[in-house]
């Protein structure tokens, strides 16, 4: 709400912390209002899921009819902007990751925290992308949350050939 604040005033009006206070609780008390509002008129409609029609219904009840085409226009901005970000397969930030570059960052977080754990400062750099390393990474993970909660066992790695069953047994 601050932000919100400064962005609507001239740069060179500012404003004492006791009003935007002030401000936000106003904010606050008529989100409260239209809510309930809005949660009569799902009630009398015997839904049980508060619907944007019930938000806009209840601004004309309480009188603020004028809000409504504007209301509705964000409405519809919204959906369709969180429509595209789930088309795209998109967080609403934008910031998608390809499998490979999630598992680089997974196996990074997880090599800081295993520094963190053992009181390293050094980290590994980027690990190999592929099963082998996904499986291993969370064998390391399961190791780690063991280490954790001790007296929780860990399996250890499984041989992966014929040729490694051979140099284990």
């Amino acid at each position: 709400m601050t932000k919100i604040i400064k962005e609507m005033l001239p740069p060179d009006v500012r404003v004492a912390r006791d009003t935007q206070d002030l401000l936000i609780e106003c904010c606050v008390e008529f989100i409260n209002l239209i809510s309930s509002e809005s949660n009569e008129v799902c009630n009398r409609e015997e839904r049980r899921t508060i619907a944007p029609e019930h938000v806009l219904k209840a601004l004309e009840v309480l009188g603020f009819g004028e809000y409504i085409e504007e209301v509705y226009a964000a409405y519809e901005q919204h959906r369709l902007e969180t429509m595209d970000t789930v088309r795209s397969g998109r967080c609403s930030n934008g910031a998608a990751m390809t499998e490979e570059e999630a598992l680089a960052e997974q196996q990074r977080m997880f090599a800081e925290a295993r520094a963190r754990m053992n009181g390293s400062a050094t980290v590994p750099a980027k690990q190999p992308d592929s099963e082998e390393a996904l499986a291993e990474q969370q064998r390391m993970f399961a190791e780690a949350h063991a280490g954790m909660n001790s007296g929780v066992t860990v399996p250890s790695k499984q041989p992966d050939s014929e040729a490694d069953q051979n140099l284990t047994s």
